[in-house]
């Protein structure tokens, strides 16, 4: 092939490429690649049509051999660096925006991409602060500022989101990005922000993840009547749209509407074609709202819709779980228990739990420990080893040297106007479908991603005192699974504030998303105390739930106090007991440490 073939060969190929006609740029390559299988621009072409096609694996190889070629080309390193993201390569990627940057340290985008890819693939959190300086250098840069107002709003530093979007939105201000950030963002302050939804979603009309939190955010403004009519004409459109129907379904069960909390899943399950989460989503939920018998109906129903599948089977499992003839259904568990799916395995050990196979659930647990589910398979091992290896259990639990109580109070101005600005929060009239407490209500949200000073206070006191607590705990143990973590914050994974009434109470649960888990005490009812052995209201660590049929004690019970804050390990399993009257208003939250 001479060179002018060659090259109008080359500019045919990268026509096509650009509009979107790939079977021809193919035929052109591969001839190109056949008569000039080094040069740079073929390699090149090649390498963007095969990312073009969902092959960054492929694509990166042909990167190489162009960078072989031309290895002094700052684009073309960043390119190759964005590739090696796409096929799930972050470390190297970092390398090779590195090298970029050496060679130009004026490719603003590469920075951006590099920032990003650092806080969000590597889990490096401090590289925010390497797109922030971006950002402060480049003003004009609109796609830094978006983007840092996205990382902004997940690092829960809300009012530096809010900042970052309205630098957008004062040059911009139809940015349907920075718009939708500015609305989450309003959201997670605390603050009303069901218009500024409405102007993000005016924006980016067929963005039903973002009608959704617009549902929420009404009715978190007390607006839940018009949420569920939003929610509704979603899932007109959209009847399959997941989160919608599970937002439908807590917004009508916590805000006590008339009519079915499940009438989306209904409605969704009837319609040919649903898929096969619905039918799994709407099982769990229905158990949550009115038992394991609803959830065995909906498994059946769907066995009838879907045949014999493996969704199915994990369906059944997971109702086999809960059902009160649980021992009789050992069918629903065997079923799923040679696939090595964490999933199925979780339900799995659950079961044997329940069925006090201790020695059973010591080998699964241990063999769950070891693929790297710490946080999902501890309690279960916990309650194994408490009932077939004693001493196993007293190395793991530290005989309640885990969990620590400290007082606050003295770093807080005013517990009492804090514990207003909690109650004017709880707009729910019942609990969460999903969530431990009965009797009561839960906020929705990150608390301490809200911008009230009360609670920019409270987050920093806790700070501090979590601290201590890490600081203050038994020796480093590299053979344990929990003493042997860093001993550092990490992240915030949730917050949130509990108020209980009446007799409300916590079943014993655990925390997967963290791996330090609290409840601090900002009001408490007179009646604690009342029932006779001092013990009503207060939290009990290391007891198992209810459901599992046995009279272990915890490992350490709490007396709530007003500014005491109770701090132990997420996998630990916890609860309150009840209370006869008054209101119990707490803040809990976890930390992640990894």
């Amino acid at each position: 092939m001479d060179t002018a073939t060659a090259q109008r060969a080359l500019q045919a190929a990268q026509a096509a490429l650009q509009q979107g006609r790939p079977a021809e740029a193919r035929g052109l390559l591969a001839a190109l690649r056949k008569a000039l299988p080094r040069e740079r621009a073929v390699l090149y072409l090649s390498a963007r049509l095969a990312r073009s096609e969902g092959d960054p694996r492929g694509a990166a190889k042909l990167f190489e051999k162009a960078l072989r070629a031309s290895p002094r080309e700052a684009s073309l390193w960043a390119e190759y660096a964005s590739t090696l993201d796409d096929a799930g390569r972050p470390e190297e990627a970092v390398n090779a925006y590195d090298r970029a940057l050496q060679l130009e340290p004026r490719l603003v985008d590469a920075a951006i991409d590099r920032a990003v890819l650092q806080v969000r693939k590597l889990d490096r959190p401090a590289k925010i602060e390497d797109l922030r300086r971006i950002a402060r250098d480049n003003p004009a840069h609109l796609r830094c500022w978006r983007n840092l107002a996205m990382l902004e709003r997940e690092a829960f530093a809300t009012e530096q989101a809010i900042t970052a979007a309205d630098h957008v939105l004062a040059t911009a201000p139809g940015d349907a990005s920075a718009l939708a950030t500015r609305a989450f963002a309003q959201f997670d302050s605390g603050e009303p922000s069901a218009d500024y939804f409405a102007r993000a979603c005016a924006a980016d009309p067929g963005n039903a993840a973002l009608a959704t939190k617009y549902a929420a955010a009404l009715h978190g403004e007390g607006r839940s009547e018009d949420g569920d009519r939003l929610l509704g004409q979603i899932l007109a459109s959209q009847p399959f749209h997941l989160d919608a129907l599970r937002t439908r379904a807590q917004l009508r069960w916590e805000a006590a509407l008339g009519g079915d909390p499940m009438e989306g899943f209904e409605q969704a399950v009837a319609r040919p074609g649903s898929p096969p989460e619905i039918w799994r989503e709407y099982a769990r939920l229905i158990e949550r709202q009115s038992g394991a018998e609803a959830a065995l109906e909906i498994v059946k129903r769907a066995r009838a819709s879907l045949g014999n599948t493996r969704d199915i089977a994990l369906m059944a499992a997971q109702a086999a779980c809960e059902a009160d003839d649980f021992a009789e259904r050992e069918d629903a568990i065997a079923a799923v228990a040679d696939w090595k799916d964490p999933y199925a395995d979780m339900l799995r050990a659950r079961w044997l739990a329940r069925m006090h196979r201790w020695d059973e659930l010591a080998t699964l647990g241990q063999r769950l420990l070891r693929a790297g589910l710490q946080r999902d398979i501890l309690p279960y091992l916990s309650l194994a080893w408490r009932g077939s290896d004693p001493e196993r259990w007293h190395w793991l639990e530290r005989d309640g040297n885990l969990v620590g109580a400290l007082d606050i109070s003295s770093r807080l101005k005013d517990i009492n106007a804090l514990a207003g600005y909690l109650r004017s929060i709880h707009q729910s009239q019942r609990q969460p479908l999903e969530q431990s407490l009965r009797g009561g209500t839960q906020t929705d949200g990150m608390l301490f991603a809200r911008t009230a000073p009360e609670i920019v206070e409270l987050k920093a006191a806790i700070e501090d005192a979590v601290r201590d607590y890490l600081a203050g705990l038994p020796p480093r143990d590299p053979k344990h699974p929990w003493l042997s973590l860093p001993r550092e914050i990490k992240r915030f994974s949730g917050a949130w504030s509990v108020r209980l009434q009446d007799a409300g109470f916590h079943v014993a649960h655990i925390h997967n998303l963290g791996d330090v888990s609290s409840a601090c005490y900002i009001a408490l009812p007179e009646t604690l105390g009342a029932d006779g052995n001092g013990t009503d209201g207060w939290l009990a660590v290391g007891e198992p739930p209810r459901e599992f049929g046995l009279d272990w004690g915890p490992v350490r019970l709490i007396e709530p106090e007003v500014g005491r804050l109770a701090l132990f390990p997420s996998w630990a399993w916890h609860g309150t007991r009840p209370f006869t009257a008054g209101e119990r208003l707490t803040v809990a939250f976890d930390v992640a440490l990894r």
